[in-house]
């Protein structure tokens, strides 16, 4: 079908603008952009932008009809999906998700009731309010976690050794979630995998595992992604024990589009499904997808959204093509100690280094970096490609020392790996 003169409603995706304009340019499409910021990247590459809020369901449907939009590319921002399925579904626009399926994906407890039904393992859970935790002290196997129900990252989770960390973090998980709920489970070794999947017409399309090393880099913080390996050593593994499972569940579930990722947690021999996410993952995985399995989920969404038909397969491809051809693919996430970036250092030196694919860029020069301990004092993601052990530790020492992140006392903000962090990835 063609699709040039359509026009295209951005909610989202600045992280790969880059990606969106030459989507644009490949097919003659117009993009068109709203959200709050009108000063994020997809009102740069739009040949329109209006500041509507995208989340508010009458104005955004009043926008659409009035600026005559023939579909709408969501982004990544769970608050903005989850707004955009329900007002998509009133005006009977394309859409990959509804909103029955984006919200019962959000809600760990529902997924991990799934999971269960279909036989795909899971952490144990103590199913306590806050009132029985002193009661049920002696029943609790400590380490435990707590976590909202209903949200992603890491925000509102806590590691508890006893009952007076398991009442703090009970109380943080409860301020974090949405709802008000919050899981109690068991702690298991938080190194694991991520598994992905495409969905096009109602077929599941494996696409990719990744091992997801996690690293907390001030004492108080939470643990975060500190580096991730595609293609992961357990995928022949996992896809035997599990694949067949999760294609029932989802049939069950009726996902026929999309994208899906599922947090799996590896202990052992062991394997403890988490978290999922109806989205892209958050380091960026569209790049690694597409170096590996062929598929360009972000030509795939957009042209989803503007025709209501799937095509995942036979679109040009993200990756630079001198890229082409190594064994393994490692996003690196930089963190940033707080202040206010005041220059940024190498970022052009970094992106135009052989075997990077991408720099993805989240703050910038002015940015304000609070002491969070979390996923929001990431700078950006640089993303390379590497054939070994070797390779992949010269890359990362390379980007350090071209990378820094200056702030307005002239101090270095970059937080770097030590060798002992790079010497547990196992390549």
């Amino acid at each position: 079908m063609s699709i040039r003169g359509k026009r295209l409603l951005l909610l989202g995706g600045s992280s790969w603008k880059n990606a969106l304009e030459d989507f644009a340019e490949y097919t003659g499409v117009k993009l068109i952009a709203t959200g709050n910021d009108t000063s994020s990247g997809i009102f740069e590459i739009a040949k329109e932008g209006y500041e509507v809020d995208s989340t508010n369901k009458e104005a955004m449907k009043a926008l659409i009809l009035s600026k005559n939009i023939d579909g709408v590319y969501m982004g990544g921002s769970e608050q903005v999906i989850g707004a955009a399925c329900e007002y998509l579904q009133d005006l009977n626009m394309p859409c990959y998700c509804s909103k029955k399926q984006w919200d019962f994906i959000q809600n760990k407890a529902n997924l991990k009731e799934k999971f269960i039904e279909f036989d795909i393992p899971v952490a144990p859970r103590y199913e306590l309010t806050y009132d029985e935790i002193d009661i049920n002290a002696d029943s609790i196997s400590f380490p435990v976690i707590t976590k909202p129900v209903d949200s992603c990252g890491s925000s509102g989770f806590s590691i508890c050794s006893n009952v007076e960390e398991l009442k703090i973090g009970y109380k943080l998980a409860e301020k974090n979630s949405v709802s008000g709920d919050v899981m109690i489970e068991k702690f298991v070794k938080n190194k694991g995998v991520v598994v992905l999947y495409t969905f096009t017409n109602g077929e599941m399309v494996f696409s990719g595992l990744e091992d997801k090393y996690p690293i907390k880099y001030t004492d108080d913080g939470s643990f975060v992604v500190g580096m991730v390996i595609f293609e992961s050593r357990f995928t022949k593994e996992f896809r035997e024990r599990f694949d067949a499972k999760l294609a029932k569940m989802f049939k069950e579930m009726d996902i026929s589009e999309g994208t899906v990722w599922i947090e799996v947690f590896h202990d052992g021999d062991e394997y403890y499904f988490n978290e999922a996410g109806y989205r892209y993952g958050g380091s960026v995985t569209v790049y690694p997808v597409n170096y590996f399995y062929g598929i360009n989920q972000v030509y795939g969404d957009m042209y989803y959204a503007l025709t209501g038909e799937s095509k995942i397969k036979d679109w040009p491809s993200l990756i630079k093509t001198e890229n082409v051809g190594k064994r393994y693919y490692a996003i690196y996430p930089i963190y940033v100690n707080s202040g206010i970036i005041s220059k940024v250092i190498g970022v052009e030196e970094v992106r135009n280094m052989s075997n990077v694919v991408t720099v993805i860029q989240t703050k910038s020069v002015g940015s304000n970096i609070a002491a969070t301990g979390n996923f929001s004092q990431n700078f950006g993601m640089v993303h390379f490609v590497f054939d070994s052990k070797d390779e992949f530790k010269e890359t990362v020492r390379k980007i350090d020392n071209v990378l820094k992140i200056i702030d307005d006392n002239e101090h270095d903000m970059t937080i770097v790996h030590e060798d002992s962090f790079l010497d547990t990835i196992v390549i």
